[in-house]
């Protein structure tokens, strides 16, 4: 990468069907500028980054929280065009049966 080119401001986070955009804009619209998009089977929904030191741990951090109380283990997200995954720390599995 040039030392003359921007990084993104953008994160993107993929996730399946509309109505989980919905929330994770509700979630965190009341801080960051957002908007969800319709892509095929995906919904993407666009964070713009603050230009305060650190904005980008709080945010992942705020999405880490709705994904784990959404039952969502993992989602991908792309920053400065690479893709990640953010991992919440849900259970892939429901909770096991009493015996």
């Amino acid at each position: 990468m040039r030392t003359d080119e921007a990084f993104s401001e953008t994160v993107v986070f993929e996730l399946l069907g509309r109505g989980a955009g919905d929330r994770l804009c509700e979630r965190l619209q009341s801080r960051w500028f957002v908007g969800v998009y319709e892509c095929e089977d995906l919904a993407l929904v666009a964070a713009e980054l603050r230009p305060e030191e650190g904005d980008l741990a709080v945010l992942l951090r705020a999405v880490k929280l709705w994904a784990a109380d959404s039952a969502i283990p993992a989602l991908r997200f792309h920053l400065d065009g690479r893709e990640y995954v953010l991992e919440s720390g849900a259970s892939i599995w429901g909770t096991p049966a009493a015996a």
